[in-house]
């Protein structure tokens, strides 16, 4: 199984089992010696505050602040632009602060059911579950990390602050309808380029009917570097259900399956 950027692209939750593993290369600097005087270069015009986006944002940021945990059911759709493959997949995603997470994932079209994947974040470590492969791939979280800070897409979803947003990616309204508000999010820094050229996020507009989830993700549309897209959608969103505790975020051990682990993330 093949998840992307999402799953734990961040958390190696995206060095998921199935997925391989990238390596970036980086040059080394080089010393700059001046010969002639430095032309003068004209800045760049500031981008103009939008009030309708800062609106926008510190709502999903005032959402996400109050919610201490929340449910929602999910669907992922993958393509691989090179290989023109389509995968679906459905599960449940369980999400509780400040650091506790699990996501289970079933292939739509597989009768046999062991293509599956299942993600656990304890607070500590991250546990990727291949069913296919049968492994268990644990990777250590940074001494005080969140998992949400491993990766700008989990960064997007975690509602960050407007003025931290807008300085790291840029956002604009896409547009809105009687349902969702469409955000177009592009990353600025080349770290981000090499995680996502676009996203496309739609959130649940405010109507006395869905109170209870407006400003929370409804869709959210990832194009990958390579051309590989994933597109996944939230439903039934639950927050704050009673019995909730770090217990339902253990470690589950599976008899038989083989265990590696990954070396330590760095801080972000």
């Amino acid at each position: 199984m093949r998840l992307a950027c999402l799953v734990l692209a961040a958390l190696t939750i995206a060095a998921c089992p199935p997925r391989r593993g990238r390596v970036v290369y980086c040059a080394p600097a080089c010393p700059v010696v001046v010969v002639a005087p430095v032309p003068v270069v004209e800045a760049k015009p500031v981008k103009p505050a939008d009030p309708a986006l800062d609106f926008i944002l510190t709502r999903f940021a005032e959402k996400t602040a109050r919610v201490n945990s929340v449910r929602a059911e999910v669907s992922l759709k993958q393509t691989e632009a090179a290989l023109k493959r389509e995968y679906e997949y459905v599960g449940v995603m369980l999400c509780m602060k400040p650091n506790y997470a699990v996501l289970c994932l079933d292939n739509v079209a597989d009768e046999a059911k062991i293509d599956y994947a299942a993600f656990i974040c304890d607070g500590k470590s991250v546990y990727a579950y291949s069913g296919k492969d049968k492994t268990i791939t644990v990777t250590k979280l940074p001494e005080g990390g969140l998992w949400t800070d491993t990766n700008p897409i989990f960064s997007v979803l975690a509602g960050m602050k407007p003025a931290d947003a807008t300085v790291r990616f840029d956002i604009a309204v896409f547009k809105t309808d009687e349902h969702y508000v469409h955000l177009d999010i592009k990353p600025k820094t080349e770290a981000d380029r090499r995680v996502f050229q676009s996203i496309r996020l739609a959130l649940h507009v405010y109507s006395p009917r869905t109170e209870k989830i407006a400003f929370m993700p409804a869709k959210l549309h990832i194009l990958a570097p390579n051309g590989d897209t994933e597109t996944w959608t939230f439903k039934n969103h639950q927050a704050d259900l009673p019995g909730i505790d770090e217990k339902a975020f253990r470690f589950v051990p599976i008899k038989g399956w083989k265990v590696e682990n990954l070396p330590q993330l760095p801080k972000p």
